[in-house]
Parts: C-alpha cells; structure tokens; sequence
C-alpha cells in the first residue's frame, strides 16, 4: 500500500505559535470591542445627559417665569367672576390688580377688555390705572368675540407695544361674571425680561442660551436684555436670525455636521455642529408649543474648541491595548508532548487574555462611569456629594481626573468665597472682588445717596429687648435691601438702624437720582402697609446726589467697601432735619434738578451743620401711595 504525500505540511511550533497568536488577536479585539463600545456608551450616555441637563434647565428657567403668570390669571378670573372682587368697584379692582403685580415681578402690566371694547390697564410704572375705549379697533373687537368662545387661558405671538416700547408676549384668559362672558383679562411679560431671566441660567463660560420664535427670529438672547426694535416695532417686533449680531446663531439652520454621531439616538434634545472662524460650535436644542401659535426653540450653544474626537478615541485605544502579552516556550520531549503542551498554553493564554481584556474593559469604564457621576453631581451643584477622583494608570484617564479634581476645588472654592463676601459685602462688590482677584481700586464719580433711620429706634429697644429689636431689624433690613437692589441701588452699610446706599456706585444707573426717588417712594409705602416682627414702625429718608469717593478701608487684612464725601454728610443731615420739618424723604436741590415727573415740594433753603453755604431742600410727595 502506497502512503499518498500531504501536500503541506507545518510545523508544530508554527501551529503552536500562530494558533495562540490567532486565539490572542480575536480575544483581544473582542475584549477591545467590548471595552470601547463600553466606554464609548458611556461617554455618548454623559454627553446626552448634560445636554438634556443643560436644555432642561433653560426650559425650567423659562417656566419658572412664565408659568405663576398662566397660575395668576386663573387665580384671579376665578376672583373676578366668583364676586370675591366686585368687578364693578374700580377702586377696589385697582387695588386688586396692583396686588397681582407686586406678587408677579416678571408681569409688565395687566389689562381687562370688556365685551364693548373699554380698556383698563395698569402698569408697573404707573400710579394710576389707563382708561381707554378701543371699541373702534375692529382686530381688537374681533379677538374680544373670539374670547367668549375660547375655553382657558392661552399665550399669544409676541407684538410690540406703544406703552410700553417694546416687545412683549401676551397671556390672555376669557372671565365671566355670573356666568356671562365678561371680558378678556390680559397679562404681558417683556422679551427683555425673558433674555435676562434665560441669561442667569448660564452653566460656565463658552454657553450662550436662546429662544427662537417659529425658527426664524429671535425671542430670548443675552443681547437682547437692552433692546428694542427699530421704529416703532408693529412690523417687525422681534430681531430676525441675521440681525441681531451673533454669527453663530445664524448657523444654526445651516450646520456643517446636522447630527452629531456621539449623541445619536441617545436624547431628544437636537444637537448639530458648526464652525464659524477657528471654534467649533455645538447646537443643543428642543421646540417646545406651549406657549402661543408658533413653537418656541429653546436651547444653547456651547464652544467646544474643536470637533476632532480622534484623539479621544485614541486614547481609548491605547488604555486598552497597555497589557503585555506573551507566548509560553515550548518544552522538550516527544511530537505529542509539545502538542500537549502547546494546546495548555494556547489555552491558559487565551483564558488570560480574554480575563486580562475583561479586566481592562471594566478599569477602563470604571473612571468614565466615575467622571460621569461627579458631573452630574456638579451640574446639580451639589458640591457636598463630589469625591475626589482617584488617580489612574492611564495617562489621559489620569490627567482628566486631575483636571476635574482641581475644577471641582475650584468651583467649590470659588461658590464658599462667593457666599461667605456675599453676607458681609453688597453682592455686585462681593462679584468684583472675584473677578479682580481680590482687589477693588478707589473709584471717585458722582452718585446719588440715599440714608434712612428708623423713628424711635431708642424706645424699641429698650421695649424689645435684643432678641426682639434683632428680629425686628432683620426683617425690615430683609424687605428694604430687597427694594433697593431692584432700584439697582447699593447698601453699602449699616449703621445700628440706619441704612447708607448708593446709585450709580459700584453699579453703574444713568438714571440713578430718579431710581433713588422711586427707591424711597417704595420703601415708605412698605413701612406704612405692613408689620415688622408683629410692630409698626416709621421711618426718614434723605437722598443728596454730588461727587463721592467709593472704596474698600480698613486695616490690613480686614477691609471695608464703604463711600466718603460730602455728598454722604449732607443725605444723613437731610434724614435728620426731616424731624424739624414734619417730612419722610427730604431731598436735595441738586437731587431735585436731575430728576422730572416727581412730586416734589420746595421747602427752601436751611442752614444743613457742615454746610458752607444755604441748601435748598425738597419733600418728596407720595410716600403713602402704591408705588
């Protein structure tokens, strides 16, 4: 019997060593597969998740807004139509809707429409209530009919407004008085409120937030918290994509990548990319249709530097390919024997290797899972439940949680730095310092000051006692700086009882002689309407506007932001001389001449102890009514 040949023939060492090479390679590619589809699940997964986070958080900003004004007005139509206001009573209506606006700062102004078409509207600027009949407006009249055939409240196209001057959203809701359709009560909320309302949602630095209306004009942008349209604004009441100034939302229908592969299917929220000179830009945004005809689209853009992720994979790469790999030699003895020895080998080698690919797939999820747990931690700002990250072996895992680590100190620093300035310092200066480094330079401009006292501070304390003055003085200082700052007044101390605050200094007020006026005009009318820890009090008000100079004294180490000057003497000795003169806010000439529209009595001229010469002095009347 002839033995036939095998045409090829192997070696067993080459067998041994291809075959464990083979079995290597695929556990290693598969082990590698699963470890960077893993860590790449989880990184898309972070992704979508901050840009949900981000999204949500704009869309809670905005509803936060919005929706006490769509609460307010089905509060007060069931009042209205429920007799609990008489609708016929103007006087108590006025008092009514001033109430509603005080309750709602975002709401400009209210208005009510009959079904003949007379108009009652109140501002927050305005003392008085606008009557108008508007019965010969047939678009008006038109909507008024619709009204009654309407089932609740709705949001309206934003349009702008003669008296206001600018543009606004409308919120109307049909009310019936005894089951009979009444009329149509109206809210408004300016853009400009929206954009500033949407700019405080900034997460960090490189994240403009917008609204866009029906896609194509701008609703809400940080540039748009001063501005006002062209004209008089009836064509055109919002600022179209390519005229407002940013290059980069202009793209935002036109994106050099429509979808971005890391965060594909992974969010609802929409998410494109755009470069525009040498940045690389990330749209992420969500159409909402809740609040008019047209859909809003809510969102931001985020500067990431670059759209390589290149490098991020390869750095993925290289943490799962670190391990060293390595053949057993084969022994001596017969064919079989190195066979044997061979297949164990291949065997243990393949059984490490896939338990080695294991091992490395998990280390190397485990710090993205890590990294992405903190993040979220931070997004919600809750700095108590961060960990430091551990350090890695892996160069880039490494340097990422050093990073992060020094980031989250940072922030944590920087938020305990901005509480603790924030309860000892005004918080705009508490906001210079930082961005200052710590250091405020002597600023000398003129300034508008405005000192108040308490009446008969002496007698309540000794009545009180010091738990109760404390209580009471906590109270009042709480309402009263609250009046201020949105006067955009400062205070810049407090002295026992008495409050010093500035306009115009540290913040800049064009306006500032008028903002104080308003400013007192509010506090008084606070004192005179309600309690403080259970007591009526009283108070007096001297404003003076001249040259001061503002700036951080003190010791070394132990500073104070306080103003000096003359202007300061003479605001505290007009407080003072309101006792001799039977008034509550007494006011300089050189306040009087900067401001126009207020009610302001001449009281002459009187001699003021360090003063040179006569000062003209002036009552600010008032003082009782809503302001």
């Amino acid at each position: 019997m002839t033995e036939r040949a095998t045409r090829y023939r192997f070696p067993i060492t080459t067998i041994a060593v291809v075959g464990s090479g083979a079995l290597i390679a695929l556990a290693v590619g598969v082990s590698l597969y699963l470890g960077l589809s893993s860590a790449t699940e989880n990184t898309r997964r972070l992704m979508a998740l901050r840009s949900e986070t981000l999204v949500n958080a704009l869309e809670r900003r905005i509803e936060s807004q919005l929706q006490p004004v769509v609460q307010q007005a089905r509060w007060a139509v069931e009042k209205i139509g429920g007799g609990s206001i008489d609708f016929d009573d103007k006087q108590a209506l006025d008092t009514f809707i001033f109430g509603l606006l005080g309750a709602t700062p975002q709401v400009a102004g209210i208005g009510i429409i009959d079904r003949q078409g007379r108009v009652r509207r109140w501002g927050r600027e305005f003392s008085q209530p606008m009557v108008e009949d508007w019965s010969n407006r047939p678009r008006i009249m038109g909507w008024v009919g619709r009204g009654a055939m309407q089932p609740g409240p709705a949001w309206r196209a934003p349009f702008w407004t003669h008296t206001l001057g600018t543009t606004v959203v409308l919120h109307d809701t049909p009310f019936r008085v005894n089951g009979e359709f009444t009329g149509m009560f109206t809210q408004v909320v300016t853009v400009s409120d929206l954009s500033r309302q949407l700019a405080s949602t900034r997460i960090r630095t490189g994240i403009i937030p917008f609204i866009l209306h029906d896609r194509d004009h701008v609703l809400a942008h940080p540039l748009l918290i001063d501005w006002t349209p062209d004209a008089s604004g009836q064509d055109q009441p919002l600022s179209a994509l390519d005229a407002i100034g940013d290059a980069v939302l202009e793209r935002i229908w036109t994106p050099d990548d429509p979808e971005l592969f890391l965060l594909g299917g992974m969010t609802e929220v929409n998410a494109s990319g755009v470069t525009v000179g040498d940045d690389y830009y990330v749209f992420l945004h969500r159409d909402i249709h809740r609040y008019g005809p047209a859909p809003w689209t809510i969102g931001a853009y985020v500067n990431t530097g670059t759209s390589d992720v290149v490098e991020w994979l390869a750095g993925i790469v290289r943490a799962a390919l670190s391990g060293d790999y390595a053949d057993e030699g084969a022994g001596d003895g017969d064919e079989f024997e190195r066979l044997i020895a061979a297949a164990f080998a291949g065997l243990a080698v393949l059984v490490f290797s896939v338990a080695l690919a294991a091992w490395l797939g998990v280390r190397v999820s485990r710090p993205v899972r890590a990294l992405a747990a903190a993040a979220r931690s931070i997004e919600t700002e809750r700095f108590d439940r961060v960990r430091a990250l551990p350090p890695s072996r892996v160069v880039e895992f490494d340097d990422a949680n050093r990073s992060f680590n020094r980031m989250t100190a940072g922030l944590m620093e920087r938020e305990l730095i901005r509480e603790t300035l924030g309860r000892f310092v005004p918080t705009d200066v508490a906001k210079a310092l930082l961005t200052e480094g710590g250091e405020l330079a002597p600023v000398q401009s003129e300034a508008t000051v405005l000192f108040s006292d308490l009446e008969g501070f002496t007698a309540l304390t000794e009545t009180l006692g010091a738990d109760g003055i404390v209580e009471l003085l906590n109270e009042y200082f709480e309402v009263m700086v609250e009046i201020l700052e949105r006067h955009r007044g400062v205070v810049t101390q407090f002295q026992g009882d008495a409050i010093l605050a500035t306009f115009n200094v540290p913040v800049p007020d064009p306006d500032h002689a008028a903002s104080a006026l308003r400013a007192a005009l509010e506090m008084q009318h606070a004192v005179r309407s309600r309690e403080f820890a259970g007591r009526r009090i009283g108070s007096r008000i001297g404003i003076n506007t001249g040259r001061l100079v503002a700036g951080a004294v003190g010791a070394k180490g132990r500073l104070s932001y306080t103003v000096h000057g003359d202007a300061v003497n003479l605001a505290a000795r007009l407080e003072a001389l309101n006792k001799e003169l039977g008034t509550r806010i007494l006011v300089s000439g050189a306040t009087a001449a900067r401001v126009e529209g207020f009610d302001l009595e001449p009281k002459g001229e009187v001699d003021v102890r360090g003063q040179s010469g006569r000062v003209a002095v002036y009552a600010l009347g008032g003082a009782s009514e809503p302001v």
